[in-house]
């Protein structure tokens, strides 16, 4: 992805506003391009003018997003006739361009199949791995080749069926060793009549579909004849098949109308990385797992992220009977209808809930945050070794990132965020309310001062950070500098702050030292990246729990001030009148018409406020 200097934010506004102008309420497809004229980003809307507007509210997305849309320089979109359509051609987009932000797979894995080739008289089974074999009876895809190795190995035991291609099998002249060693019933050599052969070949293609109960109630059938009929050399070869049997077939996990190829699909999360670890089961039992890193992807709902995944798994790999996910596909119909259309065949789409299902998936989703921790433990190893050297010390474990939010101060708060790990570790994250003495007037010095003196008085926390990034420039800085050294903090830890610059550009920010030297890394720096990630997660963070306890002190009304009138009667009369101002209002008998207000309340309702008018 190439640099470039970032865009003023109205530009990008207007760009991205023009395009919506002309768009509609209906399903298109549209593209994201730079100013180089590649294509960053290639999405679908169901209503592409709202789609297109909501990219405008910029401080609302996730770091990734915004630097996506920081990058646009047009946008394109391409009129389509359905959802199916538009499922279509994104996905077709998506392969043919690669864009940047796109979910993308970074791992291009094909599994292997077992093949049993049924064009010839005498048909051979096989490995194969690459895409759906054509034309031939395939079974799996099989993640562990182990297990499809054992599963060829007991196969070929049991029912004696060849392996070698059809240009050896045609150049014979006598058995090979495979014979020998009881592996093949030489069909080259004619050891084995067709009937008996197809027979044989029916009984695998039974078992690896799962009906190994079919399979086993005819061998015992046929072994219970050869023994009455004295012909226990043959009843004895019929036992071992059928224990055979047991040895590859393990019992029925999971089962869902009579289908046996089954994929779990479950995602895992770390902040904004994500993988994904798909289990498979075939013929009811566990063939193996794989993972998947997801790159930079813009999207960051779950669903969203599952159903890009889908679409572009599939087309390389043979889709099973039932996909199950641990979160619910909103366009689970639309996805099971576009593999229909792709690759010709049903497959259900089922969000696992509960049971044996769920069982499934948390496994699996241990398996894609085993894969994330181990990833995003040297992630960001480079950007901590620059940032060690940058404040002078060997080693940074941890740090704690803190901001304030507040409108006019009221209603303020602080936050801590914690990275550890080589990740954000949101469990570990701290707000603290700041009461409206300290945040009078929006006095931002005070509130940082009040936040970071809560945390570190505080027992609750044990773990003493590395380094404390503070929202904000040299006065900030001198705050936090100031609280440490009171409490006995500042020989531990180091502190620097992040202040954007005057033109207040994403990417132009400047890091403050200790010392008060004031450095500029420039949009290229990872370190920056890195920084910004942190900064603008305590920022989210802030704002979010701001606006919850904004949200919470304005439903507080002068409601609450009469006795008789609860929370449940409170909630009836303001969706009634709409707000607490038209219930002060309101007249007794417009009171009496809302549901659960008697006569009594309703007269001590309005006595209450008229009385509060006096």
């Amino acid at each position: 992805m190439p640099q470039r200097n970032l865009k003023k934010l109205e530009e990008i506004s207007e760009i991205i506003k023009s395009a919506a102008s002309d768009a509609g309420l209906n399903p298109d497809v549209y593209k994201m391009i730079d100013e180089c004229g590649k294509i960053i980003y290639v999405g679908k809307a169901k209503h592409l003018k709202n789609r297109l507007i909501s990219y405008t509210r910029f401080n609302q997305f996730a770091n990734r997003t915004k630097m996506m849309v920081s990058h646009i320089n047009s946008v394109e979109f391409i009129i389509v006739n359905s959802e199916i359509e538009a499922l279509l051609l994104e996905s077709n987009l998506i392969k043919q361009f690669r864009p940047f932000y796109n979910v993308l797979l970074k791992d291009d894995k094909t599994f292997p199949y077992i093949v049993i080739d049924e064009a010839h008289e005498f048909p051979r089974i096989f490995k194969y791995r690459t895409l759906k074999p054509k034309g031939k009876t395939f079974f799996g895809p099989y993640p562990a080749v182990s297990a499809l190795d054992e599963t060829i190995k007991v196969i070929q035991k049991t029912f004696l069926l060849r392996n070698c291609t059809d240009t050896y099998f045609d150049r014979r002249d006598r058995p090979c060793l495979q014979f020998f060693i009881k592996r093949c019933s030489a069909p080259c050599m004619r050891k084995i009549s067709k009937a008996e052969y197809a027979e044989n070949v029916n009984f695998a293609k039974d078992l690896l579909n799962g009906r190994d109960e079919l399979a086993r109630k005819t061998l015992a059938i046929q072994m219970n004849k050869a023994a009455k009929d004295m012909n226990f050399e043959l009843a004895a070869v019929i036992r071992d098949r059928i224990k055979a049997i047991s040895e590859i077939q393990s019992r029925q996990y999971i089962q869902i109308d009579n289908l046996t190829a089954i994929d779990f699909i479950a995602l895992g999360s770390n902040f904004d990385n994500f993988s994904i670890a798909v289990t498979f089961f075939r013929a009811g039992k566990n063939v193996g797992t794989e993972t998947f890193s997801i790159g930079n992807a813009v999207e960051t709902e779950p669903a969203e992220i599952i159903e890009s995944f889908i679409l572009q798994f599939y087309k390389n790999m043979s889709p099973p009977s039932a996909i199950i996910t641990n979160f619910e596909l909103k366009d689970a119909d639309k996805i099971s209808e576009y593999i229909k259309i792709s690759t010709e065949q049903n497959v259900k789409i089922i969000f696992g809930q509960n049971g044996v299902y769920r069982k499934i998936l948390d496994t699996a989703e241990n398996n894609a945050l085993i894969r994330l921790k181990r990833e995003c433990t040297n992630k960001y190893e480079n950007q901590l070794q620059e940032l060690c050297d940058l404040v002078g010390i060997s080693k940074i474990n941890r740090i704690e990132t803190y901001d304030n939010s507040h409108i006019q101060g009221t209603n303020a708060c602080g936050v801590m965020v914690v990275f550890e790990n080589g990740a954000i570790q949101k469990n570990k994250a701290r707000k603290f309310n700041i009461d409206d003495t300290t945040s009078q007037g929006g006095d931002d010095i005070q509130m940082m001062r009040f936040s970071l003196e809560k945390r570190f008085k505080s027992k609750r926390i044990p773990e003493i950070p590395d380094l404390i990034i503070i929202d904000g420039g040299k006065t900030q800085l001198h705050v936090a500098q100031s609280v440490l050294s009171e409490l006995g903090f500042s020989e531990q830890v180091k502190v620097i702050g992040i202040a954007k610059q005057n033109d207040r550009k994403m990417g132009d920010e400047k890091i403050v030292l200790e010392n008060g030297d004031e450095i500029v890394l420039g949009q290229g720096s990872e370190l920056l990246s890195f920084l910004i990630i942190l900064r603008n997660e305590a920022h989210r963070t802030a704002i979010t729990f701001h606006r919850k306890k904004r949200s919470k002190s304005m439903t507080k009304s002068a409601l609450d001030q009469i006795v008789s009138v609860g929370s449940a009667r409170k909630k009836l009369l303001l969706e009634h009148f709409g707000s607490a101002e038209l219930v002060k209002k309101a007249s007794i008998d417009d009171l009496k018409m809302v549901k659960g207000i008697d006569d009594r309340t309703a007269t001590a309702i309005f006595e209450f406020f008229n009385k509060a008018k006096k």
